[in-house]
């Protein structure tokens, strides 16, 4: 009986299909020895290793059966501890043969995660090897504590090729005097192909990382977010955000994307505005900027600010609109003057813009999701429901806040639904079955949902 061969390009769709079903790849891998190779790229793209699991890794790498090489793995994650010497015998690992390294087994890796790392426990052999992944195209790095500021610069020098940089909670244990940009002293510089740069969870241990990273030009910059944690002082709030500006302002006419999240919870001990504070990031510079995107829950920042990028464009001969999106997160929970917005917004800066995205939010009740079952729940109210009904309410209602944005069509508001029906479990869970087909058509598909959305603002 001779068997059906599916043609490769099906092959391939269904296993990109099933690339974050691991249960499912393993099934595939054992089909038939075509269907090993797409299955093991999708098992083995992303590799996770323990401290406690570095001998067990690098036996299988060692074995001349193992097919990690040709696995062609795009990620490593790797979290240590601060003091744990695991990563470096990670990376000073070398075959029987002495002939394999981590460097040639993962030969074609594009992103490297650390987190809880202290550099002192990695030795000279080990940062080699480290510097030897020259495909890394991205790096993140979380709660990784350099001895000093030029450890952390040979970190990014060692990687000629990256683009995308992500920072959280990094810090140097010597606090260095400071150093201005073009000093011959600071021989260091960034990679020239860096794109992105994310700072998370910017507080007071990581002022020093990102004054560092200002110090250095990144004319190639396009993307840069940062969202904040604690400071304890004005004085450290006031130095990050001198930094970032410093930063934004070196990236020039590059500079793309902007990001900024600071919330209201981590006001400052001593009593100063954390808002007020990184107010002073200038992006009027900036002059080819298409998204911004803001999660600043203060009355009196929004107007301020675009108001200061509107202004810059009255003495600029050549201005030309670029800003295509805006994202103002929590829009509709502040108290500003809406006309004044709604008119700003139609100033030549923002002629080029195309949506305007905030969230709206309306609160669910265990009536409005009756009859979906507890395995499948999402959170999203049934179509019709009374929270369905009170969300389409809410967005039609601020909708009419911004007659001209919404004329324009560029309002693109977020369905968000906050749970207030108790606490959830398999016991209180009322799972009521209905004929009524109005009643009980399940959950409403979040993006289905988005298509009110569209036809309110259109």
């Amino acid at each position: 009986m001779s068997s059906l061969k599916l043609p490769n390009e099906l092959i391939d769709l269904i296993i990109d299909h099933l690339h974050n079903d691991k249960p499912m790849l393993e099934i595939c891998a054992l089909v038939c020895r075509g269907w090993v190779a797409p299955s093991r790229f999708h098992l083995f793209r992303r590799i996770s290793v323990l401290p406690d699991g570095v001998g067990e890794f690098t036996s299988l790498c060692d074995s001349p059966f193992s097919t990690i090489p040709r696995a062609n793995t795009h990620s490593l994650v790797f979290c240590p501890g601060v003091n744990n010497p695991a990563l470096n015998r990670l990376l000073t690992w070398r075959s029987v043969d002495g002939q394999k390294t981590l460097a040639a087994i993962l030969s074609q890796l594009r992103t490297l995660e650390l987190s809880y790392v202290g550099w002192w426990t990695l030795s000279a052999p080990a940062k080699k090897i480290l510097a030897q992944f020259q495909s890394l195209r991205e790096l993140t790095a979380f709660y990784v504590v350099f001895e000093t500021r030029d450890q952390f610069f040979t970190l990014l020098g060692a990687f000629p090729n990256l683009e995308i940089l992500t920072l959280s909670d990094c810090s140097f244990q010597c606090q260095e005097a400071a150093t201005n940009p073009g000093d011959p002293n600071l021989n260091a510089a960034l990679p020239p192909r860096l794109h992105t740069i994310r700072m998370r969870g910017l507080g007071h241990r990581g002022v020093a990382v990102v004054d560092a990273i200002a110090l250095l030009p990144c004319h190639s910059l396009r993307a840069f977010d940062f969202s904040v944690s604690y400071f304890p002082s004005a004085d450290l709030a006031y130095g990050a955000a001198a930094a970032i500006g410093k930063l934004v302002a070196s990236a020039g006419q590059s500079l793309e994307a902007f990001s900024a999240e600071v919330k209201d919870r981590f006001n400052l001990s001593d009593g100063t505005d954390l808002y007020g504070c990184f107010e002073l990031i200038d992006l009027t510079k900036n002059t080819s900027l298409q998204r911004i995107g803001l999660h600043i829950k203060d009355n009196r920042r929004v107007l301020p600010f675009l108001g200061q990028l509107a202004d810059a464009t009255i003495s600029s001969k050549f201005f030309i609109p670029t800003l295509q999106s805006l994202k103002i997160e929590d829009l509709p929970t502040l108290l500003i003057n809406w006309d004044a917005l709604d008119v700003l917004l139609q100033h030549p800066y923002f002629s080029a813009l195309s949506e305007l995205k905030y969230s709206v939010t309306a609160p669910v009740f265990k009536e409005d999701v009756r009859g979906q079952p507890l395995s499948s729940f999402t959170g999203v109210p049934n179509w019709g429901s009374n929270a369905h009904k009170t969300m389409l309410k809410n967005i039609e209602d601020f909708g009419a806040q911004l007659p001209l944005c919404r004329a324009r069509g560029i309002l693109r508001p977020r369905e968000s639904y906050s749970w207030q029906g108790g606490r959830i479990d398999r016991a209180n869970w009322d799972q009521v079955t209905s004929d009524d087909g109005d009643d009980m058509e399940g959950v409403s598909d979040a993006n289905n949902a988005n298509e009110a959305d569209s036809a309110l603002s259109a």
